[in-house]
């Protein structure tokens, strides 16, 4: 049995191999084009929000909708950053010159705080020019 566990081991670690020589994936973010919110939210209420998006070029793949709060403390815990986040592969099976489909995702969010709250959605630019399409909604008791 120990031989067998062993052959196993064996086949296993030599199948795969860290050295892969083939295309790399990079994580970039596609720009949100619309969004669904509503006008107003409740206090203790999970509201879902839809998101749509315009991929970059069709060498970009959807993964993710991205939304975390600025922070743990009061004063961050109502702002929400909401990103799409896509995939693309290092490869010449596509066209970077061409836009890529669009699309929608969503995220739940869950009203504990009783200030209004402010979503930024991610419309483009880079780390240090990023732009946002701000929008607050108002939280009623």
């Amino acid at each position: 049995m120990k031989k067998l566990v062993a052959l196993a081991l064996t086949i296993i670690l030599t199948g795969c191999s860290i050295d892969d020589e083939g295309s790399n994936t990079v994580y970039e973010l596609a720009p949100i084009t619309s969004y669904d919110l509503p006008e107003a939210f409740e206090l203790g209420e999970t509201y879902e929000v839809k998101v749509n998006y315009q991929l970059p070029s069709d060498c970009h793949v959807f993964q993710t909708v991205d939304a975390r709060r600025e922070g743990n403390a009061p004063t961050e815990r109502n702002k929400i950053y909401i990103s799409i986040v896509s995939s693309v592969m290092d490869t010449n099976n596509c066209t970077d010159d061409v836009a890529g489909p669009t699309g929608s995702g969503k995220f739940m969010i869950t009203i504990d705080e009783e200030e209004d709250y402010t979503f930024y959605f991610w419309t483009g630019g880079d780390t240090e020019g990023a732009d946002y399409e701000e929008v607050i909604v108002p939280v009623l008791e």
